[in-house]
């Protein structure tokens, strides 16, 4: 993750950039923060998938996982500004660009496995707890540039990124060759360039998440 786009009140730790925990105040939700990838996911890839190990929930567990574009300002959890996505584990809601959530998936705390599926096919995404699939949580995606991130706002809180380095709760592959499977009839020189570029974004995971 980077750690030249994040806030204050999160410190990104050196020895590979993928955890992140929290170092604010936590009074209020003024002293949230959090930090993008190195790079915006690119849309060809088809289907792009991370997961974020919650290490520990802190004091209140007000975490939110998600993407965002690059002007969304540092110190508000995702989702809670324009162009701006997240799920929150300490009420389990959705936000989609608004400060106002809306019911969509369990709580998550210390333990759990979050994963967070962008499908630029349908332009929409999804969130898997544990390996389980929790459904659509958005949809109508623009298809703007987007940097996964993880939002904190309490003392305590820790988190761990993966973005395949290490193997995944949820079975994206499978996933993957389903929508593949499906779309490829209408779009068949598109799909293979999609997924082309999917199998070289995949080895080249390890550069791109590299602290700057």
């Amino acid at each position: 993750m980077n750690k030249k786009d994040c806030s204050t009140n999160v410190t990104v730790v050196d020895d590979d950039g993928l955890i992140v925990h929290y170092n604010g105040l936590g009074a209020r939700d003024a002293d949230s923060g959090i930090v993008r990838s190195n790079y915006p996911i690119p849309d060809k890839v088809g289907i792009f998938y991370f997961e974020v190990e919650i290490i520990s929930k802190g004091r209140d567990g007000l975490i939110g996982v998600g993407f965002c574009e690059k002007e969304v300002p540092l110190d508000r959890l995702p989702g809670w500004e324009s162009k701006s996505f997240g799920y929150h584990g300490d009420d389990g809601n959705k936000f989609e660009s608004t400060g106002t959530g809306a019911p969509y998936g369990p709580l998550f705390t210390t333990g759990d496995t979050i994963g967070c599926a962008i499908n630029f096919f349908s332009k929409k995404a999804f969130y898997t707890k544990n390996g389980k699939n929790l459904g659509v949580a958005f949809q109508n995606l623009p298809g703007n540039d987007y940097y996964p991130t993880v939002g904190l706002r309490t003392r305590g809180e820790k988190v761990k990124f993966n973005f395949g380095l290490e193997p995944f709760k949820f079975n994206i592959e499978d996933y993957a060759e389903t929508i593949f499977e499906i779309e490829k009839n209408n779009h068949q020189n598109e799909i293979t360039q999609w997924y082309d570029n999917l199998i070289i974004n995949q080895q080249q995971q390890p550069e791109v998440d590299n602290i700057e």
